[in-house]
This record gives C-alpha cells, sequence and structure tokens, in this order.
C-alpha cells in the first residue's frame, strides 16, 4: 500500500513540475499548512471537477453543433447560376456560424486550462499538506485500487466514445469535402458550357459574315443586269425609230411616185424595184429586229422575272439579314450576358476558392481544436481519477485534522517567532550597516594612529639606547671622579681628626655636599671641582633606571595595544566580509574569476570586449552588441520578476501566518 502512496506521490510531483511549481511546493511542505485549508481545497477541487464536467458537456455539445453545421452544409441543395447569391450567403453563413462555434471551442478550452492550472495549484497543495498522512496512515488505504481501476475503465470508455465521436467528425469533415467537389465540378461544367457557347457564337459570326457577303455579290449582280436592261432599251428605241424613219421614207416615195408617175414610170419601176428590194431588206431586217425585239422582250422578261427574283430574293436576304442582326444583337446581348455570368462565375470561383481555403483553415483548427480537446479530455480524466485519489486521500487526512492543528499551531508559533527574529535581524543588519560604516572610519584613523605611534615608538627607542648609552659612559666617567674624590676626602679626613677645632667646619661642609649634589642632579651637569656623595649617584642611577622601566613598560602596553587593534580590525573585516558575502552573494569574485576574466581580455573576442574598455572584435557590431545587452536585459529581468514573486510568495506566506494565528487565536 506504501508503494500505491508513493506512485500517487511521484504523479502528483510530476502533475506539479509541469505547473512550474515545485519550488514554492517545497516551501509549503516545510511549513505544513493547516488542514482546516486542505479541506477548502478539496471543496474548491470538487467543485472545479463539477465545472470540468460541465466544460466537458459543452465541448460535446459544441462538437454536436458541429456536426449539426455539416448536416447543414450537406442539405445546402445543388445551386444553379440563378441560385449562387443565396449559396453563397447560406456557406458565409455557415462559415460564420463554424468560426463562432471554433471561438467558443477556444474559449472554452481556455477556461478548461484556467481551470487545470487552478486544479494544479489546488492539488500540489494538497499533496504537500497530506505528506505526512501518507508516512503513519498507509493501512486506511486497502481497497482503493479496485476503485481506482474501475475508474481507469470508465476513463477508457469515455475515451473510446470521444474517439468515435472523433471519427464521426472525421466522415463529416470527407462528406463536407465531397460536396466542395461536386461544387466544383459543377462549376466546371458550367465554364465548359460557356466555352461551347462562345464557339457557337464565333460559328454563328462567321455565317453571318458569309451571308453579309453573297449578299454583296448578288446585289451587285442585279445592278449589272439593270444596266443590260437599260442598254438594251435604248437599242429597242433607237430601232423603233429606224422603223418609223423607214415608214416615213416609204410613204414619201410613194407620194413622189404618184406625183411623177407619168414622167417617171420607168424610173418609178425601178425605185419600185429598188424600193420593193428595199422593203424586202426592211422587212427582213424588221422581221429581224421584230426577232431581236421578240428575244429582247423575252430577255427582258427574263430579266424582270429575274429581278423579281432576285428582288424576293433580296427582301428574304434583308429579312435573314435583318434577322441576322436581330440574332447577332440577342448574341451579342448574350455573350454579354454570358460574359457577365463568366465574370460572376470567375468571382464566384474565386470565392468559392477562398471559401475552400478559409474552410480547409477551418477544418484545420478544428482538428486542431479536436485534438487539444481530446488531450484536454485525456488530461481532465486523469485529474478526476487523481481527484478520487485525492478526496479519498483526503477523508484518510481527516482523521489526523487534531494532531496536524496541533502541529500548525506549533508551526504559527515558529513562524512568528522566525517572523520577529526575522525583524530583529533586519534591525541588527541595518545596526551593523551603521556599525560597519563608523569602524570603517575608526579603523582607518586607528591605522593612522598606529603608524604615528609606531613612528614615535622607533624614535623614542632609539631616545632611549642613546640616552642609556650616554648616561652609562657618564655613570663610568661618574664613578671614577666619584672614587677619586672618596680617596681625597678620606685623606683630609685623616688630616683634619686631629683637630678637634675643625671637625665641627667639616662637618658644615659635609652637609652642605648634598644640596650640591641635588641641585646638580636637577641640572644633570655634575661639576668636576665639587664633591659628589655616593648616595646621591646610587639615587640618581636608580631613578634613570625607573625612568627607563616606565619607558619600557609604555613601550609593551603600545604594542599590546597596537596588537588588540590589529585583532580587532581583523574581527571586524571578517565580519564586513561574512555581511557581504550573505546580503550581497556574487558581488564578491575570487582572484580565480579576476584571472580568467584578465586572461579573456587580453585575447580577442566579444567577452574580451566586454571585460575591458576596448573593442577587441573586429566583428563585434552595434546590433551584436545590443542584442547581446538585450540578452543580459531579458536575464536581469528574470532575476527581478523571480526576486519579485519570491517576495510577493514571502508576503503571501506572512499573511496567511497572521490568518492562522488570528484564526486559532479566536
Amino acid at each position: 500500500m506504501s508503494d500505491n502512496l508513493e506512485v500517487v506521490c511521484e504523479k502528483v510531483c510530476h502533475m506539479l513540475d509541469e505547473v512550474g511549481l515545485t519550488e514554492r511546493v517545497k516551501t509549503d511542505l516545510n511549513e505544513n499548512v493547516e488542514p482546516n485549508k486542505i479541506s477548502c481545497d478539496v471543496v474548491v477541487i470538487s467543485n472545479e471537477n463539477s465545472n470540468i464536467v460541465e466544460n466537458e458537456n459543452i465541448t460535446n455539445s459544441d462538437c454536436e453543433a458541429n456536426s449539426s453545421v455539416e448536416n447543414e452544409l450537406d442539405n445546402i441543395p445543388d445551386c444553379k447560376t440563378d441560385d449562387k447569391t443565396d449559396c453563397d450567403n447560406k456557406l458565409t453563413e455557415t462559415i460564420a456560424y463554424q468560426q463562432k462555434i471554433i471561438e467558443q471551442n477556444a474559449e472554452s478550452l481556455r477556461y478548461l486550462e484556467e481551470k487545470m492550472h487552478e486544479f494544479r495549484t489546488a492539488a500540489k497543495g494538497i499533496k504537500f499538506k497530506i505528506g505526512a498522512c501518507y508516512k503513519t496512515e498507509g493501512h486506511s488505504y486497502k481497497g482503493k485500487g479496485s476503485n481506482a481501476e474501475k475508474k481507469y475503465k470508465e476513463s477508457i470508455r469515455e475515451n473510446e466514445i470521444l474517439q468515435h465521436k472523433v471519427q464521426s467528425m472525421v466522415s463529416e469533415k470527407a462528406r463536407i469535402c465531397q460536396m466542395l467537389d461536386n461544387k466544383c465540378y459543377e462549376h466546371k461544367s458550367i465554364q465548359q458550357e460557356l466555352e461551347r457557347t462562345k464557339a457557337d457564337l464565333t460559328a454563328l459570326e462567321t455565317k453571318l459574315k458569309w451571308s453579309q457577303n453573297s449578299l454583296k455579290t448578288e446585289i451587285e449582280a442585279h445592278k449589272e443586269c439593270l444596266s443590260k436592261v437599260e442598254i438594251l432599251n435604248t437599242k429597242l428605241q433607237d430601232v423603233n425609230d429606224q422603223i418609223d424613219k423607214a415608214k416615213q421614207d416609204a410613204e414619201e416615195s410613194i407620194r413622189s411616185f404618184h406625183h411623177s408617175q407619168e414622167n417617171r414610170a420607168h424610173v418609178l419601176d425601178q425605185q419600185v424595184k429598188e424600193q420593193q428590194a428595199s422593203l424586202i431588206l426592211l422587212k427582213h431586217e424588221k422581221k429581224d429586229r421584230d426577232q431581236q425585239i421578240k428575244t429582247f422582250q423575252a430577255d427582258l422578261q427574263r430579266l424582270q422575272s429575274k429581278q423579281k427574283d432576285m428582288l424576293q430574293e433580296n427582301n428574304d436576304l434583308s429579312l435573314k439579314v435583318q434577322q441576322l442582326e436581330r440574332e447577332r444583337l440577342e448574341t451579342e446581348q448574350k455573350l454579354s450576358e454570358l460574359r457577365g455570368c463568366a465574370d460572376q462565375e470567375r468571382q464566384h470561383v474565386a470565392d468559392l476558392q477562398a471559401k475552400t481555403v478559409q474552410l480547409e483553415q477551418l477544418k484545420l483548427q478544428l482538428k486542431h481544436e479536436q485534438d487539444q480537446l481530446v488531450a484536454c479530455n485525456e488530461h481532465v480524466n486523469l485529474l478526476k481519477l487523481r481527484n478520487a485519489e485525492l478526496e479519498s486521500d483526503m477523508e484518510a487526512c481527516r482523521v489526523r485534522e487534531a494532531e496536524l492543528l496541533l502541529f500548525t499551531q506549533q508551526l504559527t508559533d515558529k513562524n512568528v517567532r522566525l517572523q520577529s527574529e526575522f525583524t530583529s535581524m533586519e534591525t541588527k543588519v541595518q545596526q551593523l550597516t551603521c556599525e560597519q560604516t563608523l569602524l570603517k572610519r575608526q579603523i582607518k584613523e586607528q591605522e593612522t594612529k598606529v603608524i604615528m605611534l609606531s613612528a614615535k615608538l622607533s624614535e623614542e627607542r632609539l631616545k632611549c639606547t642613546e640616552d642609556v648609552e650616554s648616561l652609562s659612559k657618564n655613570l663610568t666617567e661618574k664613578t671614577k671622579e666619584v672614587n677619586k674624590e672618596l680617596q681625597h676626602c678620606r685623606k683630609k679626613l685623616e688630616h683634619f681628626e686631629s683637630l678637634e677645632n675643625t671637625s665641627r667646619s667639616s662637618s658644615n661642609s659635609s652637609l652642605n655636599v648634598p644640596e650640591r649634589v641635588a641641585d646638580s642632579e636637577q641640572v644633570k651637569v655634575i661639576q668636576p671641582d665639587a664633591e659628589i656623595d655616593k648616595q646621591t649617584l646610587i639615587e640618581h642611577i636608580v631613578k634613570l633606571q625607573r625612568i627607563s622601566a616606565k619607558k619600557s613598560e609604555k613601550l609593551d602596553f603600545l604594542e599590546e595595544h597596537v596588537n588588540t587593534l590589529v585583532t580587532e580590525l581583523q574581527k571586524k573585516s571578517k565580519l564586513l566580509q561574512n555581511y557581504v558575502l550573505r546580503e550581497q552573494s556574487g558581488t564578491l569574485t575570487s582572484n580565480t574569476m579576476d584571472n580568467n576574466k584578465a586572461k579573456l581580455a587580453k585575447l580577442n573576442g566579444v567577452m574580451a570586449s566586454v571585460y575591458s574598455s576596448r573593442v577587441a572584435d573586429e566583428n563585434l557590431t552595434l546590433e551584436l552588441s545590443l542584442d547581446i545587452n538585450r540578452k543580459l536585459q531579458a536575464v536581469l529581468e528574470d532575476a527581478l520578476l523571480k526576486n519579485i514573486t519570491l517576495k510577493e510568495n514571502v508576503d503571501t506566506l506572512g499573511s496567511e501566518i497572521d490568518r492562522l494565528s488570528k484564526l486559532l487565536k479566536s
């Protein structure tokens, strides 16, 4: 059972690692937040689970709505050229509806992600709050493996249902694609019909041109026939004029013959013969001309009939021309309409292509959203299982609530004490910083004093050695002189012992000798001629020895004082080093780091340019330096943000501790 508990803990830790809050959770585990909050978090988690289930139902309803929208797309009728605008409107409405559904799915996914984040934050608190309970009450978790297996099977069943829904969505997608392909095929067929109408129109135009050319040729032939008929009419008129003229000549000749019949009988006979011959000729000519006239009349009738036929044909052709003109106008109108339809079809095709692209994008987006939805549902199922396990664990944790209350009370006391110690330490740190500045100043002053005192000490030692040497020399000389004077005084005493009268004067003179010796000691100059007592010399020597002893004691005291100042300076420097290392880690670097930086600065490169105040690399441009600056600024911002979050966590922890302490007091 303990193995199962460890597995559950590892799962929750993995989930918390995904969220990225293990550091804070460890601090929460070390601080052991009270179990009352655990129960509240369990209630929150149960509520979140219900919300997640509702969101899952919402997503399922969205999927059903998507299927209904696709059914509507299937139910759209095959649009002809007249109903294309309606189809476009319906298609745009369906696409807009699909986009709204996708936006709703995205919002539901965002809501699910937020709830998942909240669930993870609550679960990480619960995991670390019940960590202590897992160690002591493993025996209460028997029989939960079967429940977990049942829930796992239920989750597998739900996953199969979701997979079936996904397959149905895929089939719907394929059906919509088939519909789109059918529409594209219809559009292609319409384009082919338009091309055929264009070909027919060009054929009609060629026929119209050919008929116009043939009509022109017929009109020209008719004009030629009319000109020929006019020429024949003029010729016929000339022939008639000649016949009339011949008749008049014959009548005149007959008249002249009757008048001159008597005189000119013979001539007349000849003339008659001639006239008869000419008449015969004229008759023959007349016959010929009549024949020609008949032939001309026949030709004229034939030409007139032909003219009538040509006129009729011309009328027919003009009617045909008018009809063809009307047909041409109609075909041109149809052509313009067809061109407009073709433009509309092109626009429609472009719109359909854009809509197909948009539909493909929507399909991809829908697929992505469905994949995310499936992943979220799987994650939700896992979280449901974990939530159920955590709820079952919480039931066991309620038994340990009393002990945890005691522990939390101790923890709050400890936290309050630590907070007070923290505030006191902050005040101490501030005092130490102030003292540090003062101590630095005092250390500088003491160093200057030590230097001055060491110089004075060396000077005093030199003076003392010189004085001792001079005093020792003077002492030897004075002892010699004193011995000489003593011998001289002894001789004088032996000389004056015999004389009683002179003893008083000698005693008075001997009494005056110490006064002179004292005066000479104050002046520190012994007269060679004066009489010196041995006792006074000894006292003077003792006094000098005392002075030298005092100076040696003073020197020892100064040495001890210097040593104590040095030790205090070392202690304060150590204290400053510890303070700097504790408060500002990273400001002080080792000598190896400095040496490495110096070595890098000697070399050529970007880092050499960074560590030295010169441009050591030719490739270091303004853009590269700005990029390095941006990256360093980003690292600095990340560090500042982490510090801000840590400070906020500390503030929230303090406020939570205050709240818990208030709750415990109440």
